[in-house]
């Protein structure tokens, strides 16, 4: 097989001498057979024949230069109908409009082929312009010709009207300048000579060759193999970011040099390849050392010691080492897709991660990003991806990533993570590993600098993961004193396996109900803290923590962090409870040293309200179903392009564009190792009992409402109708009542309403029947709030609110 670059120069020599044989034609009548094919030419073409072998000049160097097979052909194309709508322009111009019909004026041009002045278009003429004049007349065929011929040389140019206005604009702005200055230099009588001033030089760097060339791979990629070895690249493996310290560049990097492809991907490699690890050891039951460290505060746990990173294990990432092919093949459908669709680029770097690999395009000048970021599925087409994400731009890089999955997925280990510098010289206590970024560096995270954090993902996306990570690296970064832990857990499998450690305030709370009462125990421990807080003069936690160290009264707060796994079934067991707990503790724990992190499987508007995700500054992305969902939780799409199994978007309070990580992995076995470790120090867990009490209390209240069981239409006794409480809530917030109202809110009977009604009439909680008008209500809703809180929902009202008519306070 011949390659397109041999065919293309093939075409070009036939070319060459096919014009040289119609130049020779064209000039020199000759004899017989060349001068049968000399009037032949200008039968055909007229005057015009001197303009088609300046025609086939044009296009074999066309043909030379031009890479792209989509403007070759059209540049063809056009080059030719230029000439036969010049050849019409003649005809309309010449005397062989007044033959009459069409076919006597291709008949009358025929025959003056042989004549020795030529003033026709010839047969092409006659057809390109005797067809307009027949349509529109002389005057207007004229004038739609010469537009036509206009038009098309522009389009075969690449020049615009813009352009050549800009360009006449320029000269005659330079003939005035150059008059001006003349005559200043004659009226201030200076006798030296004018010399016109020329623009000066200015060497303008345009990157690589004009991108309306597109070189044969081949000879691109053999090219760029014999540069691979020139440049050193310095390997960026160690280079580990935490996300508060991503800073903006103070400027934006303009068009990168163009690196060959080779190269690149050797630069992938050097920087992209799993560090060889040393081989797992056999799990064997690691017990603590009794001894003691000088540098942790001795108070209550003075044998504490974190577990060691032989809990946890490397992950085998040995299918993952090979992929310069893949990378090559990647890059190269990558470009040749987009020109197809008539976008031109150029790969200017290659970043690949444990899960995706980022191509990094710099496209030509004019291409617009909405045309690149409308191709994501052809381009998944053409790479026969699962799918394909595109970041435009990439921030502080004039470039647009494609972010295709890679065919094997290396796997990112908890150790792996936990033994990189970042985890380990972090000063803050809350500090937690995450994962890599699409270019290898570690990605941890400050929890005290969150404040707060929202998970959000479908099943198997990874959350449950991403929690036991956070809480693992936790448990390696801190002692029981200096950070307690409030795991709430409705499904009951997942943090179980953390009762007994010393970080837990209280077992794991699975029951929604007292996890309600879990989170109104929080509120009022953040209270108490501010409260001590102004006792001291102190600001946060930091300052009072400070203080405690010099006196003798204050003991250390510790920070608390609130792990709760799945917020929908809380919100549906307690959504008015749950959402103000969750609100007031993100306005205002974060100084307390309290924090949320919340996960949910459904990331609906009903389960993630607007005050909740106005309160919650940092989130993370996993895999959801819908863009409705990736824009419900990180406001804007992109997550319903995640691979699943860890690999996230992470918006970071700060940060402009979410960073999509792979999420380390840890195994229930490590965990297991982990939490026996710490269980085995012999330290006897003994929880907070007063904690557990004000949980159960609060609980208690909020199964109070389903504690009686009655028939749907019928009281239950001395207790009341169980509608009660919910019949208080509807009037408190309509600040009206009647039997109307609670059967349409309520879906209940006018018997079972009526009664209700009758029943809160004698709590005081609404007024007597006045006629056809609602009664009023007695109580606001501060006052219901506080009978909640204090469990005697059920009591009178001592002070209600007074009664007085709206025309009486008018007169007043």
């Amino acid at each position: 097989t011949v390659s397109p670059e041999v065919y293309r120069q093939r075409v070009a020599i036939i070319l060459s001498a096919v014009t040289a044989i119609l130049l020779a034609a064209t000039f020199i009548k000759g004899e017989r057979v060349w001068l049968a094919f000399h009037n032949f030419l200008f039968g055909l073409s007229g005057i015009c024949a001197y303009v088609w072998p300046l025609m086939l000049i044009y296009i074999v160097i066309t043909i030379v230069s031009e890479k792209s097979v989509k403007a070759l052909r059209g540049r063809l194309i056009g080059a030719s109908l230029a000439t036969a709508i010049l050849s019409g322009i003649v005809h309309v111009f010449s005397d062989a409009l007044y033959a009459g019909e069409i076919k006597d004026q291709i008949e009358y041009v025929w025959n003056l082929r042989d004549t020795v002045t030529v003033h026709s278009g010839g047969v092409i003429g006659a057809v390109f312009g005797g067809v307009p004049e027949m349509l529109f007349g002389k005057t207007a065929a004229a004038i739609v010709l010469i537009v036509l011929f206009l038009a098309t040389v522009m389009f075969v140019t690449g020049g615009t009207l813009l352009g050549i206005y800009l360009a006449i604009k320029e000269k005659v702005d330079s003939a005035k300048q150059i008059h001006k200055d003349h005559r200043e230099a004659l009226e201030s009588g200076d006798q030296t000579p004018f010399i016109r001033k020329k623009k000066p030089y200015v060497p303008v760097d345009i990157g690589p060759e004009a991108y309306g060339t597109e070189p044969d791979d081949e000879m691109y990629i053999d090219e760029l193999v014999g540069n691979a070895k020139k440049q050193d690249i310095k390997p960026t493996k160690s280079e580990v970011k935490r996300f508060e310290d991503i800073k903006p560049e103070p400027e934006v990097s303009a068009a990168e040099p163009q690196l060959p492809l080779d190269e690149i991907i050797k630069k992938v490699n050097g920087t992209a390849k799993p560090k060889d690890k040393p081989k797992a050891e056999p799990k064997r039951e690691i017990k603590p050392e009794k001894t003691e460290k000088n540098n942790e505060p001795a108070q209550v746990f003075h044998t504490y010691q974190k577990p060691p990173v032989e809990c946890l294990e490397y992950a085998n990432n040995a299918g993952a080492m090979n992929y310069e092919e893949e990378l090559k093949n990647n890059a190269t459908k990558l470009v040749d897709t987009l020109n197809s669709f008539g976008v031109s680029t150029k790969i200017v770097d290659i970043c690949r991660g444990p899960s995706v690999t980022r191509y990094e395009l710099q496209p030509a000048a004019g291409v617009k990003i909405s045309k690149i970021t409308s191709l994501s599925d052809d381009i998944a087409l053409a790479l026969a991806a699962s799918g394909v994400r595109i970041e435009a731009p990439i921030p502080n890089k004039s470039a647009i990533g494609i972010e295709i999955p890679n065919k094997n997925r290396a796997t990112v280990s908890l150790r792996e993570i936990i033994e990189t510098p970042v985890y380990k010289n972090a000063k803050s206590k809350l500090n937690v590993a995450l994962g890599k970024d699409i270019t290898g560096n570690t990605i941890c995270a400050d929890i005290a600098k969150m404040p707060h954090l929202l998970i959000a993902g479908t099943t198997g996306s990874g959350k449950s993961v991403c929690l036991n990570s956070m809480i693992v690296s936790i448990l390696y970064n801190s002692n029981p004193d200096e950070v307690k832990l409030l795991m709430i857990d409705p499904k009951q499998v997942e943090f179980t396996i953390y009762n007994g450690i010393p970080h837990l305030l209280v077992p794991v709370v699975s029951d929604p109900r007292k996890a309600a009462g879990a989170l109104g125990w929080a509120v009022t421990e953040m209270l108490q803290r501010y409260k001590m807080f102004s006792e001291n003069a102190v600001r946060d936690i930091k300052g009072f923590n400070k203080l405690a160290e010099t006196s003798e009264t204050l003991t250390p707060m510790p920070h608390i962090v609130i792990f709760i796994d799945e917020l929908s079934d809380l919100m549906m067991a307690a959504p008015n409870e749950v959402e103000d707990s969750i609100c007031r503790l993100a306005q205002m724990a974060r100084a307390a040293g309290m924090h949320l992190v919340i996960a949910t499987q459904r990331p609906s508007v009903n389960v993630i309200t607007g005050i909740i995700k106005a309160n919650i500054p940092s989130r993370i992305a996993l895999s959801v179903s819908s863009q409705v969902d990736s824009r419900t939780i990180i406001d804007t799409a992109g997550a319903e392009k995640l691979l699943g199994n860890g690999d996230m978007l992470f918006s970071p309070v700060g940060v402009s564009k979410p960073i999509r990580v792979q999420g380390c992995f840890l195994s229930d076995e490590e965990v297991e190792s982990v939490v026996k470790f710490i269980k085995n120090q012999g330290e006897e867990k003994k929880y907070d009992e007063s904690v557990m009490e004000e949980i159960e209390r609060q609980a208690v209240i909020e199964k109070k409402p389903s504690a009686s069981s009655s028939s749907s239409d019928s009281d239950s006794g001395d207790g009341g109708d169980e509608m009660i409480p919910k019949a208080i809530e509807v009037v408190v917030e309509a600040q009206m009542a009647s039997t109307t109202l609670l059967q349409r809110k309520l879906k209940l009977g006018y018997a079972r309403a009526a009664r209700i009604i009758d029943e809160l009439e004698q709590r005081q909680i609404v007024g007597p029947f006045e006629g056809s008008k609602p009664r009023k209500v007695l109580i606001s809703k501060q006052q219901w709030m506080e009978m909640n809180a204090l469990g005697n929902a059920s009591a009178p009202i001592e002070n209600p609110i007074e009664t007085e008519s709206f025309d009486e306070d008018e007169e007043e």
